[in-house]
């Protein structure tokens, strides 16, 4: 009996270690990947893949807060303009808050730059964002070039450039529509890396996005945004979709 009694408390206490004391999970982790094509490539209100469809494919790992990834823009009109392959790196704070380093790496059709030493084909940018919450739902990005490609000439003194991007939007959901408001601006623009003398407002537009229902078991996803550059004074109207 006192061998039964001996038992039931070991197990009782075992339970309640067990309910107090769980054993940590490991941090989650996934693979995604993936292609979007759109009918033109504008990045922060500027034109980058000429007059001609872009295909732009991407892989991610992700790992609790941390994300690695790789993405890409390729011209699908016959050129090389537009062509791009970079790759990231992100940590988030919160489901609003995170930080970005990205290395743009720009190769050149048969000019193409080799990817080793780091040399004038690549641009390296930090970036700031939050989301928005639900109390605040306003997000804020500022993003800055920090090295590489991008050069100014300081009195004889070639240094590299600093141009900052900081953009506000607002996004909210209509009837299964995704809807959502930015405006970017650019300031320090030094040499004229996003095409301006110095400072300029830049990138201002309203984009859509959806699935549309195609069967019982696929939907694609589409999107479309309408993108004004006031400081180049053009406007874009843009249409893709996901695989």
């Amino acid at each position: 009996m006192k061998n039964f009694i001996l038992t039931v408390l070991i197990m009782s206490s075992l339970k309640i270690v067990a309910q107090t004391d769980p054993i940590p999970k490991a941090p989650s982790s996934s693979l995604d990947l993936g292609l979007d094509i759109q009918s033109r490539y504008i990045w922060r209100g500027i034109q980058l893949g000429a007059n001609s469809l872009s295909a732009q494919p991407y892989i991610e790992f992700s790992s609790g807060k941390f994300a690695v990834g790789a993405w890409g823009a390729y011209n699908l009109g016959g050129t090389s303009i537009g062509n791009e392959a970079d790759l990231y790196a992100s940590y988030s704070f919160s489901d609003a808050f995170s930080v970005t380093v990205t290395d743009y790496f720009f190769p050149k059709g048969g000019n193409f730059q080799g990817y080793f030493p780091y040399n004038a084909g690549h641009i390296f940018e930090a970036m700031v964002a939050f989301a928005g919450t639900n109390s605040f739902p306003i997000g804020i990005s500022i993003a800055t070039n920090f090295g590489g490609a991008i050069k100014y000439d300081d009195g004889g003194d070639e240094k590299s450039a600093h141009s900052t991007y900081v953009e506000l939007s607002y996004n909210t959901t209509v009837k299964n529509v995704e809807l959502g408001l930015f405006t970017g601006a650019v300031f320090a623009d030094d040499n004229g890396y996003y095409l301006t003398n110095g400072s300029g407002l830049i990138n201002i537009g309203l984009s859509v996005a959806k699935a549309v229902k195609l069967s019982e078991s696929f939907s694609l996803p589409v999107n479309a945004a309408l993108i004004i550059n006031p400081d180049a004074e053009n406007i874009y109207l843009t249409f893709g979709f996901s695989l």
